[in-house]
């Protein structure tokens, strides 16, 4: 459990997603009547000030949590996401379970869970950001309909391989659930250090996922690319960057850890069941 209550809390919304801002007042509100010190940040390019906060609330779906991991860096606070989303995987708490968590917030009863953070390095011919941290993958796809790209992928001293279709994505354990899942790859637990390499369309029968041990992270390298002649490597599906043949695409895990506040340490797999319906599992939190 978090070792104490939070009485400095930043709250978090996108002012683009109709209601936020009103919402985030609202709760804002609430936090100050119970005498909580409350500060807002609404606009998603900004950076985060969060020198005078001891825990930092979301109010949004996972690219708002993925966002708020981004823009903490290296000063990660504990993090509690209340899903206004669609799917909401990563987020602890549904919206109408709002004062709920915050109560539980305040009164320091979540589990604080700490997740693998990568920082994503691009040498080489590019146009676009070159450095960013993120939480759930990079991908490296073509960029358009015709051909395909040649990305070889190494882990430390060895070569992995080299994959053609229409990418390759390079995801953490927690973005295991993500595009990497969608894409046929498996689902890692969050709390292992693990990478997972999953092909996109490949055009070789024997290209399989890949599950590796952090290590010293992964490089992926495009080799070729096909008409247009450039691709593109995107992190946590937010951060997009132009990338041509001979560009070096290098994930590390970063020097700290996003600070997952969550209800119980059960919390993932009963998300696998009610959102996802695992295994044939039920759906219904009821069940």
């Amino acid at each position: 459990m978090a070792d104490r209550a939070f009485q400095r809390v930043l709250l978090i919304g996108d002012a683009r997603k109709g209601g936020t801002e009103e919402l985030v007042a609202s709760h804002g509100d609430w936090l100050r009547r119970r005498g909580v010190a409350v500060a807002i940040a609404t606009d998603r390019d900004l950076p985060l000030d969060v020198a005078a906060a001891e825990a930092v609330v979301v109010l949004g779906g996972d690219g708002s949590l993925l966002s708020t991991a981004r823009r903490m860096g290296p000063r990660q606070l504990p993090t509690l996401g209340i899903n206004r989303g669609r799917l909401g995987f990563l987020t602890a708490f549904e919206h109408e379970q709002c004062e709920q968590a915050l109560t539980l917030l305040l009164g320091g009863r979540l589990v604080e869970q700490p997740r693998l953070m990568f920082r994503c390095t691009i040498e080489g011919p590019s146009e676009g950001p070159t450095d960013a941290f993120g939480m759930n993958d990079v991908v490296v796809s073509r960029a358009g309909a015709g051909g395909m790209i040649i990305v070889r992928a190494r882990h430390g001293a060895a070569d992995l391989g080299t994959y053609r279709g229409d990418g390759v994505i390079a995801a953490t354990a927690i973005g295991s659930t993500a595009y990497s899942l969608a894409a046929g790859g498996p689902v890692v637990a969050p709390d292992l250090d693990a990478l997972v390499l999953t092909p996109l369309a490949s055009h070789s029968l024997s290209a399989r996922p890949l599950v590796l041990p952090v290590g010293d992270g992964i490089e992926l390298e495009v080799v070729e690319i096909g008409d247009p002649p450039h691709a593109y490597c995107i992190v946590d599906g937010q951060v997009q960057t132009k990338v041509a043949v001979g560009t070096r695409i290098r994930l590390r895990p970063a020097p700290f850890r996003f600070r997952h506040l969550v209800q119980s340490r059960e919390q993932f797999f009963q998300v696998l069941a009610t959102k996802f319906g695992f295994a044939g599992m039920a759906r219904s939190r009821g069940s």
